[in-house]
């Protein structure tokens, strides 16, 4: 069993002093351990922190790694964006400006029937980003550009609409000559030329040699080639903007019903069938149900034929 004291003795050579200290063991012992243990908690305390720190800078680099992948594919997308709208607008711009020509072919056009201009963008849709204060501004950044270019994108889809919607009425507007020769009779009242009573005649009728092609006058599809009665051999057309144009008198045709056709196609052959004192077409053009005058649509006069 240990001792319950013990004493130092301490002796100076050249004085020959000596000093004595006792010490108490258990104390010292109680005292050793308790500071060993308080250097053992300090230690781990410290190592905790550590970790709770290290782990912590962990968890902000990875967020960190989100948000600049995120920022990353967001840039990458608008940048994609930017392009696909830059070629939109460049497209637009070779297509918008119509020439003469088809201005004065969509010109003749009763004015409900005419594309509308397109109109001009209007920022109406964009989010401010101010409902929440507390997204961070590179966030709120991202989203006001996302939000401006699809809107942009809208605007710009009605706008590739309007254009294509007037290129396409361009096509469908009947505005050449059916065949070549001279105009023997006009839109209007007449004197029928068989009976001899005033009699309206819903067309226009070009007189040329027997056999010459006869075509459409626009893009469309057949929708009649056969025998009407005092109209000889028909051909309808329908082209789409509830517009119609037929041409009879045929001697034969070059289409069936259900062909697609683009204008300048021959369609058959001027003829003297059906209702006819001569050869020639009788040409018609129809809008929403109702006969116009197709020299309003036409240049001023038809090539002659030779």
């Amino acid at each position: 069993m240990l001792p319950r004291r013990y004493t130092l003795v301490l002796a100076d050579r050249g004085s020959g002093v000596v000093r004595r200290c006792t010490v108490a063991v258990r104390p010292t012992l109680a005292v050793g351990v308790l500071t060993l243990l308080t250097l053992i908690v300090v230690g781990l305390n410290y190592r905790w922190t550590t970790l709770e720190t290290i782990e912590e800078l962990r968890l902000s680099n990875a967020r960190l790694n989100v948000e600049t992948t995120k920022y990353r594919v967001t840039a990458e997308q608008t940048t994609t964006q930017l392009s696909l709208l830059d070629a939109a607008v460049a497209d637009l711009g070779r297509r918008s400006p119509l020439d003469r020509r088809s201005r004065q072919i969509i010109g003749g056009l009763p004015v409900p029937y005419r594309t509308p201009q397109i109109g001009s963008y209007r920022a109406s849709g964009i989010q401010t980003g101010k409902e929440d204060q507390n997204q961070p501004l590179e966030k709120e950044t991202f989203d006001l550009l996302h939000d401006l270019l699809t809107n942009l994108e809208e605007h710009l889809q009605v706008a590739r609409y309007s254009v294509a919607r007037r290129e396409a009425l361009v096509e469908a507007t009947p505005s050449i000559w059916p065949t070549d020769g001279w105009l023997s009779a006009g839109y209007g009242y007449r004197n029928d030329p068989f009976t001899g009573e005033r009699a309206f005649h819903p067309a226009i009728d070009i007189s040329t040699r027997k056999g010459r092609p006869v075509y459409a006058t626009a893009t469309g599809r057949v929708i009649s080639a056969s025998p009407s009665g005092a109209y000889g051999n028909l051909v309808s057309i329908e082209h789409g903007f509830q517009l119609k144009t037929r041409y009879g008198h045929l001697s034969e045709f070059a289409v069936n019903v259900g062909d697609l056709v683009a204008r300048g196609d021959v369609i058959g052959l001027v003829g003297e069938t059906g209702r006819a004192t001569g050869a020639h077409v009788h040409y018609e053009v129809w809008v929403n149900g109702r006969a116009m005058n197709p020299k309003n649509l036409l240049p001023l006069r038809p090539l002659q034929a030779n």
